[in-house]
């Protein structure tokens, strides 16, 4: 894997690290997503609303499918595509705003 390729991975998985406030379990939580620039690993624009849960497990649910759909659009032939999208998520309580982290 190049250098590229592992920032590009470690983007794209650190939403998976991200934590979030406690809430109650059966609060409503929300998907959140901006892109990444692959070489700098700096977001190219502000986090982006994807989608609304029940739930803090059905929003993390979703954030590592749609992580996996990333890592495999950009994984081709056995390495790491240096123009694949990187994106990064995190799944936040509904009342959480994500530039207040």
């Amino acid at each position: 894997m190049t250098r590229v390729g592992a920032r590009a991975l470690i983007a794209t998985l650190a939403g998976v690290l991200t934590v979030a406030p406690a809430a109650h379990p059966e609060s409503a939580w929300t998907l959140w997503e901006r892109p990444v620039n692959p070489a700098t690993g700096q977001p190219q624009s502000e986090w982006q609303r994807r989608q609304r849960f029940e739930g803090e497990r059905w929003c993390k649910a979703a954030m590592t499918r749609a992580i996996n759909q990333t890592l495999a659009a950009g994984w081709k032939g056995g390495r790491w595509n240096p123009n694949a999208k990187v994106t990064e998520y995190q799944c936040l309580p509904e009342s959480a705003d994500p530039t207040n982290k």
